[in-house]
């Protein structure tokens, strides 16, 4: 990929109310007056938040086209362009930056000392395919809090040799560092990097399909509860299997030495999107059949709730913030993007954005990607980064 050369303004428009400015780009608060609970019979009168105070960003200069944007620790998040910057969205600064290149996909954890990030390539350092039997090669590097490659890791020789992973989504490191969880096509395992084991957690080859409650495939996994579970979303088969029904969509959460394993549905609601954090579980719906609501699971009570959502198509992208406080959706119209963001407690509307396409309907090919910053209510829009033939448009407001 050939990356454009050029300067990214970001810019930040924040409005006293919705309607009071005739930019095309600003966070207003709701204007429905109602706080939306998990029932979708209820709602409750409340005020209208006060909106913060305007504030302005000055000119940032990067090299290279915006691809992507990670969250970090406390208030910075990781920008990939041409190379990786830590950008802190309290004091608006770039605070370090490292060479990055080209990857089909990556992941970022924060741990006790820096980051990790998993990168999944189809090619080695010479340029020779290191795919076999249709397998990638996934590397985690551990950086130091100033963006220094302490060391790395080739979690490809953790797999069996007829084993392979299923994706980044299916990768997950504990808090310490010193943990990383993995699903593949034969289970979910958990390797320690202190004591060089590497444990079975649930074993998908296993005769006993009742034993895993019908799952087949893990598709997404992260910790949760302190790092003492797993929480993931599969697909699983009824028990006993039925030849002529598909597999479906399951979530739930296991210990991370295997026991209290939970795997389940909920009535009208298809679990696709897993995001997990210590304190609760954040699930989005599958795209094309949804009902409107974002799931939230508490941990470490495993009790849930629905959240009814303004419009149904909502549910099918739903991005959690850094800490899970908020949540944001995007809903497509002519002239270019709705952002909405809740309350993930509440199920409240807090804030609701517009953001132009400037006229190019390129931007409206992918859904963007969101970013939401708690303590500093910052959010974070990036259109076009998903295509090549377009330079990306970024916009940080905040709410």
């Amino acid at each position: 990929m050939n990356f454009k050369r050029f300067s990214i303004i970001f810019s930040i428009f924040v409005f006293f109310s919705v309607g009071c400015s005739k930019n095309n780009e600003h966070f207003g608060p709701s204007n429905d007056g109602q706080e939306h609970s998990n029932r979708a019979d209820e709602v409750r009168e409340t005020t209208t938040p006060k909106p913060t105070t305007p504030d302005v960003v000055s000119e940032l200069k990067l090299e290279g086209d915006i691809k992507h944007v990670y969250y970090a620790d406390d208030d910075k998040v990781f920008i990939v362009a041409d190379k990786l910057y830590l950008y802190d969205t309290d004091t608006k600064k770039i605070l370090q930056e490292a060479p990055h290149e080209e990857v089909l996909s990556e992941r970022f954890w924060v741990t006790d000392n820096g980051y990790v990030a998993v990168r999944q390539s189809s090619t080695s350092d010479h340029g020779e395919s290191v795919m076999t039997d249709g397998a990638f090669r996934y590397k985690a590097a551990f950086y130091d809090y100033d963006l220094n490659i302490v060391s790395e890791f080739d979690l490809n020789q953790l797999l069996a040799d007829d084993d392979m992973l299923m994706s980044t989504d299916a990768i997950s490191f504990s808090a310490s560092g010193t943990q990383v969880a993995f699903a593949t096509y034969s289970g979910l395992y958990i390797y320690d990097f202190t004591t060089e084991t590497k444990n079975t957690i649930i074993d998908l080859t296993s005769e006993d399909a009742k034993e895993r409650s019908g799952m087949v495939n893990i598709e997404q996994i992260g910790f949760t509860n302190e790092d003492q579970r797993i929480a993931f979303k599969a697909q699983s088969f009824d028990i006993p299997a039925d030849p002529d029904k598909p597999s479906f969509a399951t979530c739930g959460i296991v210990n991370i030495d295997g026991s209290e394993l939970l795997n389940r549905t909920f009535d009208n609601f298809s679990c696709q999107n897993l995001t997990a954090y210590n304190h609760l579980l954040l699930f989005a719906e599958d795209p094309t059949v949804v009902s409107g609501k974002a799931l939230v699971m508490e941990m470490p009570s495993n009790q849930t709730k629905l959240h009814t959502l303004r419009e149904k198509a909502e549910s099918g992208f739903i991005s959690g913030s850094n800490a899970g406080r908020y949540f944001a959706t995007p809903i497509a119209h002519k002239t270019g993007w709705t952002i909405r963001v809740y309350h993930t407690e509440t199920g409240k509307l807090e804030a609701e954005q517009q953001v132009s396409n400037d006229g190019n309907d390129h931007f409206m090919s992918h859904e963007p990607v969101i970013k939401l910053i708690d303590e500093t209510r910052t959010c974070i829009v990036l259109l076009g980064s998903k295509r090549d033939d377009i330079e990306s448009k970024v916009i940080i407001s905040q709410f």
